[in-house]
Parts: C-alpha cells; structure tokens; sequence
C-alpha cells in the first residue's frame, strides 16, 4: 500500500481550500523546522492568484494523486506560491510504502541498495510478521534541482518523479497476543551519530516498549520490546535482522 507523506496531505488540502494560509507544510531539508518570521509578525498576505493558476494548481494535485496511488513511484512538487504551503516551497508525495505481507516488503528491499532488514532467523517462537514500511528520502541534492527547474519553468506547481536507492527508513513488525517486536533502520543525523554500536534506552523501568540501539557511522538500527527481554537476546535478533 502507497501513502503520501503527510507533508503532502497537507500540502493538497490547502491547495484545494486556494485561500487558506495554515496547513502542514515541511521544507525539504527538514520536516521538523517551522516557517521564519512567524511569532510576534504578522503573516504576510497570500499573493493573487489567476484563476488559470488555481485551476492548473488542482489538476496538478490530482494527477500525482493518481501516479502514486497505486505505484512505487515518489514525487517531489516545488510550489510557486509556497505561502499555500505553510510557506515551505517543496511537498513529498509517494514516499512511503508499507506491506501487510512479507514477501512483497522483501522484494521492494531486495532491490535496494545498502543494507535492509530481514525475518531475523533466531526470532523467539510464536511471533509473527505483522507490517512492514519502507521510507525513501526527503534530503539530498534532488531538493536543489527540483527548486531550480521549478523556478525556471514559472509553473504555479512543478512536478518531478524521484528515482531513490536506498531507504532512509526500514521497520518491520512482528506479534505474538498483545505482544509486539518491532527492528528499525532509520538514518542518522549528524547529532545522533555521536554514540557507536550497542547500548540500551534511558526510559524509566516501568516505561515499555524497551529498546535496544544499535550505530553504525551512518545508519542507527533498533529493536524495541513489549515484554521484558535480555539486552543480550534482543541485540542476537538485531544482527541477524541486518542484512548488508
């Protein structure tokens, strides 16, 4: 199953609204920042916008609507009018994928470059896959291109496919009752990076899921608990979940 990313949700609803100010938005470096100059300033007024904009704008939204419904496919949009984006100039669409079945997750990560994850071969008895999801990126120099060929083409929305190698994010689950086992792989940022190979959360003992981390130079790997499980044990299952 394909889902937009939420950037991108957020990203159509304003769109369509065609007024409204207040949405979602991310940036493409980041989805965590949040627009400039908005406490104690007001906001700037939404620019005019043709009636040919707004029409070209909704078919725009509905098209790639259409190409990631039921595709692999990933799309970067550059807006014009990035004040119809919470003032954010980019918007993701396509970039997640998640599987309720374990051979159509392997065969989308098989064909992926670096590492991936995979049914660990010691998993305690009785678990069973239950989902997977796989996350392409929102970093990188892609972010430079699309916002200079947008810019060029003076398009009110550009729209560019993405061909990405290798996830940004990996999770497989597994369930047994009420229990849950789940193993990550999320790429590091430049201040996770500092702590190297193996080492346990700092929540308090009654707080669950329990983790167990696992850094590499540029990739953090985890394994999280519902139940108490040996931090020996849970770090066997994470190697052997890793598949170089």
């Amino acid at each position: 199953m394909k889902a937009p990313t939420k950037v991108a949700i957020a990203a159509l609803s304003c769109i369509l609204l065609l007024g409204s100010s207040v949405n979602l938005g991310a940036e493409a470096a980041s989805t965590k920042g949040a627009p400039k100059n908005v406490v104690g300033k007001a906001a700037k007024p939404a620019k005019s916008i043709s009636a040919e904009d707004k029409k070209f704008i909704e078919n725009e939204i509905n098209r790639v609507k259409e190409l990631t419904k039921n595709s692999d496919d990933m799309y970067v949009l550059y807006h014009k009018y990035k004040e119809l984006n919470s003032g954010f100039d980019l918007s993701y669409w396509g970039g997640i994928h998640q599987y309720t079945s374990y051979e159509n997750y392997l065969k989308k990560a098989s064909a992926l470059e670096g590492s991936i994850l995979v049914h660990p071969s010691n998993l305690p008895k009785g678990y069973k896959f239950s989902k997977a999801r796989i996350e392409g990126p929102t970093k990188g120099k892609f972010n430079d291109e699309v916002r200079a060929e947008g810019k060029k083409s003076g398009k009110p929305i550009y729209m560019k496919k993405i061909d990405w190698k290798e996830a940004v994010t990996i999770r497989l689950e597994y369930i047994k009752g009420k229990d849950t086992l789940a193993i990550s792989k999320h790429a590091l940022d430049s201040e996770g990076s500092a702590k190297k190979g193996f080492f346990e959360d700092d929540f308090p003992a009654h707080i669950y899921p329990k983790y167990v981390y696992w850094h590499t130079d540029k990739f953090e790997y985890s394994i999280s608990t519902s139940t108490n499980m040996p931090k020996k044990q849970k770090i066997e299952i994470l190697k052997a979940a890793v598949k170089e």
